[in-house]
């Protein structure tokens, strides 16, 4: 029944696009280690002002060698539409994890703030 439900949002053009991004994110960020966290509050877009998004991971290289910082890269998806949002980077120390899962936050973030983060 998944199967056949999932074919059929794959043959919609304009749906075929959302629902396979969102389902290739979904995938990405639910197979994080077990007690891993990812699920992140950070200031953004200037300090006060706060969003939910999604530590994908330390950034090591060269962006973090020319700002001699420790970064953390962070994913702040958009409302209504997940798949699109902006990849910024933050030092460690600004960065607040939470106890949401994936799901609880995407919920969240979708809903444009209206869904409880329990």
């Amino acid at each position: 029944m998944l199967d056949l439900f999932n074919s059929a949002l794959k043959r919609i053009p304009i749906l075929r696009t959302i629902y396979s991004a969102i389902v290739q994110m979904t995938e990405t960020f639910a197979k994080t280690d077990k007690g891993k966290k990812n699920v992140v509050l950070v200031e953004y877009p200037r300090k006060g002002t706060w969003a939910v998004g999604f530590a994908t991971r330390d950034n090591v290289g060269e962006i973090s060698d020319k700002t001699k910082k420790s970064l953390v890269n962070v994913f702040v998806p958009t409302t209504p539409n997940p798949t699109s949002g902006f990849l910024l980077m933050f030092p460690k120390e600004d960065v607040i994890y939470l106890d949401l899962t994936f799901e609880e936050a995407s919920k969240f973030i979708v809903s444009a703030g209206t869904a409880n983060t329990n």
